[in-house]
């Protein structure tokens, strides 16, 4: 692969795995089979939708899980709306083989990419919110040592 565009296309045909966040990059996670061996961390907004219901979306994190709890105090345990949204639908990948029939980098480098389980459509959306070219909205990378690695924008991954 040669451009991020190569590399988000690239995950038509892969499982989706999981999704999860490590602070507040959210972590999609691809691969052949039930193991990941590609991911993108996305630092900008993004959301998992089913036809016109939000599943899960970036801004969850602000929430917790528990009415009443305080929302920092979730955000640094794990326990925001965001981690159990996100724990749900991992456990509804490995339950079925949702399958990426659809992947495509967009302007502005909003990336989307649908996926299928037996005819049930998912649509994940990554969505830039920063005109700052050297500010990271996202990476996609291969697990495997030396894999390609794509930043975007660009400018962001150049030291």
């Amino acid at each position: 692969m040669t451009s991020p565009a190569d590399a988000v296309q690239a995950l038509h045909g892969l499982r989706l795995i999981e999704v999860r966040r490590v602070a507040n990059i959210v972590i999609i996670a691809f691969g052949p089979d039930d193991r990941a061996d590609r991911t993108i961390h996305a630092q900008c907004p993004f959301r998992v939708v089913h036809g016109d219901v939000i599943l899960l979306g970036s801004r969850d994190m602000n929430w917790s899980r528990e009415r009443g709890t305080d929302r920092d105090e979730a955000f640094e345990n794990g326990t925001t709306k965001f981690d159990a949204q996100a724990e749900f639908l991992t456990g509804r990948f490995a339950e079925g083989d949702f399958r990426v029939t659809d992947a495509k980098l967009g302007p502005g480098g909003l990336v989307v990419v649908e996926a299928t389980n037996d005819g049930d459509p998912i649509r994940l959306e990554i969505f830039p919110d920063c005109s700052g070219p050297w500010i990271e909205s996202w990476r996609l990378f291969g697990l495997a040592e030396g894999a390609e690695h794509f930043v975007y924008p660009e400018a962001a991954g150049r030291e």
